[in-house]
């Protein structure tokens, strides 16, 4: 036991010697530093109006500025830089055919909106903006957080807190990160933002950001909440090396990482003592967890930043004597003077009110003295009036020098003359802008990185049902999916022809299931390997600043209005031929890019044009609309032709009738008349016969035959 404890005794103190080496390597930071923080020390003690502390020449000590320039700048260039909160903009890669890149996008897309609404990060740029453009250096930060929830203290635990409280230490390649204990579950999983203040923030020497060894942040733990947040076996085992006994005071902690063994340490800057560490607890590629700093005034290099104010402080001072001096002669703009005349005429006077007048006691002293101009001399506020105007060109030409410096147009500030023309204010709105856009690509820059952090977090450190739930997209299979699909049974006097289609029917369920079981577990594979997933997703920002609106109405009307006359013009050339489908999309896409249009018109435009290109060259493929148009057409067109065709024939067939019919009349008109003429020849002949009758009875004789005379 003897032999452990020494051994505990030895790690102790070794641990203890790294907790004050980490101090001494943080003090040596702040020293390399230590110019840049007074002046920012000074820039925040100007923009607060508790005034500079440095230099005696310029203010008195203690007494804020006239003319708050810095706090106008700042108030005016960080709602230009930051005035809405950034959204992720993720998406598969190369626009890739990749199901489960698209399904992992828009869970990490669903995802990250979630968190920026839920954790303020509009708030927290805001901070890190007036940071960077107050001091010189802005920093925001992400923390990942979660809740135990259920399990039981283990034996291992007891063990653990038995060695604690004997002084004994675990082994140093331990890992003292918070885990989950056997029957917990992680839930509540969230990730918070922190804008870090430039003064709790250090780093290690470096040219270039991803190339610093360390950076350490600092903390003030409460005393009642000291004992929760120190490892107490840590604590314990550095016992002896330490004589600190401070308990009832709010303890200084620095959280520091070091990149080399990949450990954040959490020391104590009063004594060095190590109060915890943990190793990688976010598993971030680049291991640190801020996004790149941002610094306004950059020199290739040096990561030093240089505080804005100063660049520019020498013309504040002056434009603050000025204004202090148009303070103190504006008190002096009096109506007074002296007289030698009686005191009690020249106070009744004084006393009195508008179109009121005073009796005067000697009135020929008055004018044998030459009268009351003679005898009252005015203080001389004339002169005192055009000193003051000078003071107040001078105090414009002093505000115009900064703001040449600082690149913040009259424009930008809202401030415009009458006699300047429309033209004139787009000039200086547009190269007043330029020093502005940078900045705000800095802010865009910051937020990309937050969102490429938090899509490496998301999947390592969520559960899939957290996901699931958040995202409303399905990661895990469920009860359904895992059973195998049973085809349908048909009824046995069925014919066998539906035995087949509901054999045919299952075997397809089956085979959707199992494509729906594979991908979900490709894209549960693709969570698990950070590298791969960032080459089949592209994680991006959108921008973070309101356009204004008119100027997107703008952009809107002329876009409409150019691409009305380009298909205007180009349409008739398609239709004839003269011009490929393709290359007018193409020309379409080449122009629509000088619009500001976002990314998604684009992405619609892109992905036109390439349907176009696909289809340069190849047949037309069959749509079966117009195919059941044009054989509606068709069908039209053919019974409109029989019915045609049907209508000439019955014409036909009835002037024939008719034809047949004239016929048919006329002889029986001639069938008629011949018939007639018959029974004309008998009657005729009838009437021969009785007249031959008549005749033999007449003259006595017989019925005689011809020839009978």
């Amino acid at each position: 036991m003897a032999k452990s404890k020494s051994t505990a005794t030895d790690k102790g103190r070794a641990l203890h010697e790294t907790g004050k080496k980490w101090l001494e390597r943080i003090e040596a930071a702040a020293k390399a530093e230590k110019n840049w923080m007074d002046d920012a020390g000074v820039a925040v003690a100007a923009y607060t109006g508790e005034g500079s502390k440095v230099d005696a020449n310029v203010a008195e000590p203690g007494v804020a500025y006239d003319f708050n320039i810095l706090f106008a700048n700042v108030e005016t260039i960080v709602p230009a830089v930051i005035n809405s909160a950034p959204a992720p903009d993720i998406r598969r890669r190369f626009g890739a055919d990749d199901p489960v890149a698209r399904d992992f996008a828009q869970i990490l897309e669903r995802a990250i909106s979630i968190q920026v609404d839920d954790s303020k990060l509009q708030i927290e740029m805001e901070a890190m903006a007036q940071d960077g453009f107050l001091a010189g250096r802005g920093v925001i930060r992400l923390r990942f957080k979660s809740d135990f929830i259920g399990g039981e203290t283990t034996d291992e635990e007891l063990k653990a807190l038995e060695d604690a409280e004997r002084g004994e230490e675990a082994d140093e390649d331990e890992d003292y990160a918070p885990a989950a204990k056997p029957g917990e579950t992680v839930a509540n999983e969230r990730i918070c933002f922190e804008a870090v203040s430039w003064r709790d923030y250090r780093r290690g020497p470096a040219k270039r950001w991803q190339d610093r060894p360390w950076e350490a942040f600092r903390h003030s733990i409460a005393c009642d909440d000291f004992a929760d947040f120190a490892d107490s076996a840590l604590v314990a085992a550095q016992a002896g090396s330490t004589t600190t006994t401070e308990t009832d005071k709010d303890r200084e902690v620095w959280e520091i990482w070091d990149k080399k063994t990949r450990t954040v340490f959490f020391v104590s800057a009063s004594d060095g003592v190590v109060l915890k560490k943990v190793r990688d607890p976010l598993g971030l590629s680049g291991f640190y967890s801020i996004a790149t700093p941002v610094q306004p005034i950059e020199i290739n290099g040096r990561l030093m930043p240089v505080n804005p104010f100063s660049i520019y402080r020498k013309l504040a001072d002056e434009l603050d004597t000025t204004t202090k001096r148009i303070r103190i002669i504006t008190k002096q703009l009096k109506v007074k003077g002296w007289y030698g005349v009686s005191s009690t005429d020249m106070q009744a006077v004084l006393d009195a009110d508008d179109n009121e007048f005073t009796p005067i006691a000697d009135a020929e002293v008055w004018a044998a003295n030459g009268g009351l101009q003679n005898a009252v001399l005015f203080w001389p506020v004339e002169k005192l009036i055009i000193v003051l105007q000078q003071l107040y060109q001078l105090r414009d030409q002093s505000k115009q020098a900064i703001y040449e410096i600082t690149g913040i147009s009259d424009i930008v500030r809202g401030a415009s003359k009458a006699t300047e023309t429309l033209g004139a204010q787009q000039l200086k709105s547009q190269w007043g802008s330029l020093r502005i856009q940078k900045m705000q690509r800095m802010m865009e820059r910051a937020a990309r990185d937050l969102f490429v952090m938090m899509s490496e977090i998301i999947p390592a450190k969520f559960s899939p049902e957290t996901l699931q739930k958040m995202t409303d997209i399905q990661i895990l299979p469920s009860q359904q999916d895992l059973t195998p699909a049973q085809a349908p049974q048909p009824d046995p006097n069925a014919p066998p022809e539906q035995a087949q289609q509901a054999a045919a029917q299952g075997q397809q369920a089956e085979q959707a299931r199992q494509g729906k079981l594979q991908h979900l577990m490709q894209l549960q594979a693709l969570m698990k390997e950070p590298l791969s997933s960032f080459f089949r997703i592209d994680v991006e920002s959108d921008s973070t600043i309101k356009a204004d609106l008119s100027r997107q109405k703008e952009e809107a009307t002329g876009f409409m209005s150019a691409a009305s006359s380009y298909f205007t013009a180009v349409g008739a050339l398609v239709q004839q031929g003269a011009l490929p489908m393709n290359l007018a999309l193409e020309i379409f896409g080449s122009f629509s890019r000088m619009f500001n249009l976002g990314k998604t018109v684009e992405d619609a435009v892109d992905e036109l044009i390439a349907k176009a290109k696909d289809s340069a060259g190849q047949p037309p493929k069959p749509d079966p609309k117009a195919d059941a148009a044009a054989a509606e057409q068709k069908r039209k067109a053919n019974d409109a032709e029989t019915d045609r065709m049907i209508k000439v024939q019955n014409a036909q067939t009835d002037q024939q009738i008719k034809k047949n019919a004239a016929g048919l009349d006329e002889q029986i008109k001639k069938t008629e008349l011949a018939m007639k003429q018959a029974e004309l020849t008998i009657k005729q002949a009838q009437l021969a016969m009785v007249q031959r009758q008549a005749f033999a009875q007449q003259f006595g004789t017989g019925l005689v035959g011809p020839g009978s005379f």
